[in-house]
């Protein structure tokens, strides 16, 4: 299955991925909806960092065991984590259980959701002009990770 990744160190926080996705989920610019938000933090050295607050189709995603209503689904051939809205009482507990702050509060419809990747083709992805956003592999991903990090370890001269 493939994954979306984030790569911090490409994103320039435009918010071109959020205005993208809320205007093909709810058919306006309306960042707040989006399934996918960047948000910003601070290391513990005071550095900023970026993180994607986006569905990571979790292994074993406690969204599932948390809903109440027992309308959240993980596929088990595809591993694809989806949810049907029109059962959903926003009782919020999918929200506070995710580890990485996925669920989002659809207003028109009063439920939950996250991202559902767009069946297969992120319009997230298409947008992102600095490449920080990608749809891969998660074993293609971490590798591709890992080398760039390499690359930048040895360019700051932190190992020969």
């Amino acid at each position: 299955m493939k994954l979306l990744t984030f790569d911090q160190s490409k994103c320039t926080n435009c918010g071109a991925c959020s205005a993208v996705c809320s205007l093909e989920k709810k058919g306006v610019v309306q960042p707040s909806q989006a399934r996918i938000h960047i948000k910003a933090a601070c290391a513990e050295n005071g550095e900023k960092v970026l993180r994607a607050s986006v569905c990571q189709h979790c292994a074993r995603p406690v969204c599932v065991t948390a809903c109440m209503k027992g309308i959240v689904h993980k596929d088990p051939e595809t591993g694809f984590v989806s949810r049907e809205k029109e059962g959903c009482i926003a009782c919020a507990a999918c929200a506070v259980m995710c580890p990485v702050g996925a669920a989002v509060l659809d207003t028109d419809a009063n439920a939950f959701l996250t991202c559902d990747l767009c069946g297969g083709d992120p319009a997230c992805v298409k947008v992102c002009s600095s490449g920080a956003l990608s749809y891969a592999d998660p074993a293609e991903a971490s590798a591709a990770f890992r080398n760039s990090y390499a690359l930048k370890a040895v360019g700051r001269g932190l190992v020969k």
